[in-house]
């Protein structure tokens, strides 16, 4: 049974990663790869396959609150349970980015 904590946490943090997914489709970026999510943050866009200025803003926006979500997650959850959550979000962004559909990762067999 999920604890309180994880109730509100969990959705925040898996809310943010779908649409850093969805994002990221818009641009063509590999969010997955290695060091991506770091060139993102310094505000590259070299890494995008599609130029979408807006889209990789709003890609960039959103990987700063994902961080902040989970940051403060840490602060309130142990660190394995902030694992577990993290864990998921990349399995759930892996599936997206595998369907092809950014919002319905489930509806697509997965």
């Amino acid at each position: 049974m999920p604890k309180a904590k994880d109730i509100w946490f969990g959705p925040q943090i898996d809310a943010v990663a779908r649409e850093i997914s969805k994002l990221a489709i818009a641009c063509d970026v590999d969010i997955l790869q290695e060091g991506i999510g770091v060139k993102i943050l310094r505000n590259d866009d070299s890494v995008c396959g599609r130029k979408n200025p807006k889209a990789f803003r709003l890609l960039r926006e959103h990987l700063m609150a994902f961080f902040e979500v989970s940051e403060h997650a840490i602060h309130h959850l142990s660190p394995n349970e902030v694992g577990e959550i993290l864990q998921q979000v990349i399995e759930s962004i892996r599936e997206l980015r595998e369907s092809g559909h950014p919002g319905h990762a489930h509806d697509a067999g997965h």
